[in-house]
């Protein structure tokens, strides 16, 4: 056990804190160091994604730095294949850029999508694509192949990197900052910067942030796998059940209700109220318990009150709306209706009347 707890923290110094329930880790620099790297990792272009959080802690100073994602093959880190780097200046007015495969600068090439260069909450970088990053949780996306096939020398960047990255098996995540901060200074006052590696999800499911795993869609919500953040719903007053849904054609217009339910207007099952029944299936409405019933809310059928007592329809809730029935002058049905058990041996005779 012990041994365990050291190799853990042996672990977590290498590779900054890890969070065991999320899988992300945490790159923190400390007093008067300005670079460190992840460990070396398993990765995978196929099927794997990084993802980066920046979480900002408070306004800051005149800050620069930079993440660089290097990838290596499988037996020895020093063989380099490719790097994606970003770096980031955060006093206006002065030029952030990006960087490809061995230190091409493409900051020109991407002036028409800004948020490229500007520093993300949220970032995938995903370079088995078209696009090689996608910010904000997939709604800005860059892409180093439009318009930036050519690097100043004329080399093909591009078809470059894409041949390089079948050589992929392990990468690092390196964090740096600028070496002209002062000694009581370090970017970690001012941002926290965590990463992961996530594996594609299948259909039917979406990546969970909370969790770090795949999780079903909510019933009505579909999803085509890979590494969304969360589902997309149906159609209005189309219906798919959960963790089943993949595709917007799996959306369908008829929806059949259970017992104790009834469709409302949208098509949506709605369960009974209190005093109400119903059979399900295509039911649009609920009928109301008859006299001397009762049924809670969601019934498929109500409850005939105990002998003696009773409800009026659609009254009767819970078995305590069932009350001892009231003798009333107004015929010999009502009062053998009311008498109790002993009362009516006495009055047989005149009951049978």
């Amino acid at each position: 056990m012990v041994k365990a707890l050291f190799l853990l923290l042996a672990i977590s110094r290498a590779s900054g804190f890890l969070d065991l329930e999320t899988g992300w880790r945490q790159l923190e620099l400390q007093a008067g160091v300005h670079s460190i790297s992840s460990g070396y990792l398993d990765f995978n272009p196929l099927d794997t994604r990084i993802q980066m959080r920046l979480t900002q802690l408070r306004p800051d100073d005149d800050l620069r730095f930079g993440i660089d994602y290097e990838f290596f093959e499988e037996e020895k880190r020093t063989s380099f294949v490719s790097s994606v780097n970003f770096d980031w200046h955060t006093k206006p007015g002065h030029k952030s850029g990006v960087f490809l495969h061995v230190g091409e600068d493409f900051s020109d090439c991407i002036e028409n999508n800004p948020d490229m260069l500007a520093i993300p909450s949220f970032a995938d970088i995903d370079i088995n694509s078209d696009y090689t990053v996608e910010l904000d949780r997939g709604r800005v996306r860059g892409s180093f192949k439009d318009g930036c096939e050519k690097a100043d020398d004329g080399s093909d960047t591009w078809r470059s990197w894409k041949r390089s990255m079948d050589k992929i098996r392990k990468m690092s995540v390196k964090l740096t900052d600028s070496k002209f901060l002062g000694p009581e200074i370090t970017l970690n006052d001012f941002f926290t910067l965590e990463y992961r590696l996530v594996h594609a999800c299948p259909i039917g499911t979406f990546l969970s942030d909370r969790v770090g795993v795949c999780l079903d869609c909510d019933a009505d919500h579909f999803s085509t796998g890979g590494y969304p953040n969360s589902c997309n719903r149906c159609p209005y007053g189309s219906y798919v059940p959960s963790g089943v849904g993949f595709s917007e054609m799996n959306c369908t217009f008829w929806y059949s209700c259970p017992g104790g339910y009834y469709q409302d207007y949208t098509g949506r099952c709605v369960p009974c109220k209190a005093g109400h029944y119903s059979a399900g299936e295509d039911a649009l409405f609920c009928h109301p318990c008859p006299v001397d019933s009762f049924s809670e809310s969601g019934a498929r059928r109500c409850t005939e009150c105990p002998w003696g007592t009773g409800v009026e329809t659609e009254m009767g809730r819970s078995i305590d709306d069932c009350q001892e029935l009231i003798v009333e002058e107004s015929g010999a049905t009502a009062i053998c209706k009311a008498v109790p058990f002993i009362q009516a041996m006495l009055v047989s005779a005149y009951c049978l009347l």
